[in-house]
């Protein structure tokens, strides 16, 4: 077992009177006279802690200004803290939590999050495009204490990598990237994984990725996200935007090929967790490149135990529906919020929705977290928390949660 395993057990181990604690005090925070048992303890988080990148990216708008959010208030790092705080006592000890944007690298203090957040025994993540991983800030992310990086790569043909990230140099910076992280990475324990989007320009690449990612002993694994409508269009759940000039080229046409790819990467997901989607997310992402239009999962969405803060301090469940709270606001608390009259009418909109959204197909998608790790070589099964299986997320960049989910209040995850 590795020293860094060591370490956040015995870190669990003096926070649990703590963490016991929190929970016996819940009682307070709960509306009197609400039913509260049939309420969920949140299963996914994103703190999408700046609304702006350095790329320029075609589809993802994130470096544009917000056009929806008019309010510039900026959460401090003792506010995100204290919402870290508060998530512990909502939380099972595994939970994860993802750092995203935007390109979560340019909040000042984003390392000293992550270290509060790992020191309280979650799981963390960030998904970015790598520009700003220089060899020192390599070294400040493995002392962090982060447990995953994920890293935006769509090709390994840089032309067409930077032409779609809009900014030249975007393919060596990040593969650079990846050699300053392996080089400082503490041990096997800190993952470096790749999110990849499957859209027009990169169908032809996309089996190649899977088998550099799969020869690479420095990368544990791969994350396809399907194109979504871009982050800050004009009209938000535009069902056509796929048609509009500014996107066509995005949106891949050729069903046979994309049919092909899929029926490969669904194998390539048999062999292993080395892919990180689920066998039903894949599945439903061949079925929305032919239907965009119609919903493609068996169940209703999971986006009802999530819990989002975004880089204004808004608090969410979905981007789609109500703001819960803000955090910057004296005496917000995220715990009386999960539990709040205003929360449940959104979880049950949510449970209502039938929109093929970014979260839908990329995230949080289904029985639990589609993002898992193969570990020791075991066979092939679905995991379940402590079967020997590492739970991992993208990004948004991403992460998980980015690229083209159009917003209400910067909420997703990016690189």
């Amino acid at each position: 077992m590795s020293s860094f395993t060591h370490e956040l057990r015995d870190r669990l181990s003096r926070l649990r009177p703590r963490i016991s604690a929190g929970f016996e005090n819940l009682s307070g925070l709960k509306p009197a006279g609400v039913d509260t048992s049939s309420i969920r303890k949140p299963g996914f988080c994103c703190l999408g802690v700046v609304d702006t990148c350095v790329l320029k990216c075609r589809m993802c708008n994130k470096w544009k200004s917000d056009l929806y959010v008019r309010d510039q208030r900026k959460p401090t790092l003792e506010q995100w803290k204290r919402v870290i705080s508060q998530l512990r006592d909502l939380t099972d000890e595994d939970f994860e939590i993802d750092f995203g944007g935007g390109e979560a690298l340019m909040l000042p203090g984003l390392l000293e999050l992550v270290r509060h957040a790992a020191d309280l025994g979650f799981t963390t993540t960030i998904a970015s495009n790598g520009w700003l991983i220089d060899d020192e800030l390599a070294r400040r992310i493995a002392a962090s204490g982060l447990s995953k990086m994920i890293l935006s790569v769509d090709s390994l043909d840089p032309k067409i990598h930077d032409t779609f990230r809009g900014v030249e140099g975007t393919h060596k910076r990040v593969l650079a990237a990846i050699d300053h992280l392996h080089r400082h990475r503490r041990d096997d324990d800190f993952i470096i994984g790749i999110c990849s989007i499957i859209m027009e320009p990169t169908l032809p690449g996309i089996l190649d990725l899977y088998n550099w990612v799969k020869t690479d002993p420095r990368l544990r694994h791969i994350l396809f996200m399907a194109v979504m409508q871009p982050n800050n269009s004009e009209e938000r759940f535009d069902k056509a935007w796929y048609d509009r000039d500014e996107c066509h080229d995005l949106w891949p046409r050729d069903q046979a090929r994309l049919d092909a790819i899929f029926n490969k990467l669904k194998e390539f997901r048999r062999e292993g967790f080395l892919i990180s989607n689920t066998l039903p997310q894949l599945e439903a992402q061949r079925q929305y490149f032919r239907e965009p239009e119609s919903f493609v999962k068996t169940s209703t969405c999971n986006m009802d135990t999530a819990l989002h803060v975004s880089a204004v301090g808004d608090v969410f469940c979905c981007f789609k529906w109500d703001i819960l709270g803000n955090i910057t606001e004296e005496g917000t608390d995220v715990r009386e919020l999960w539990y709040s009259a205003a929360a449940e009418k959104a979880r049950t909109s949510i449970r209502n929705c039938e929109d093929n959204c970014h979260f839908l197909l990329n995230c949080y998608f289904e029985a639990g977290y589609p993002f898992e790790v193969k570990k020791n070589d075991q066979p092939l099964r679905e995991p379940t928390p402590g079967n020997g299986y590492l739970r991992t997320t993208s990004p948004t960049g991403s992460s998980c949660c980015d690229r083209g989910a159009p917003t209400n209040s910067s909420t997703t995850m990016s690189g």
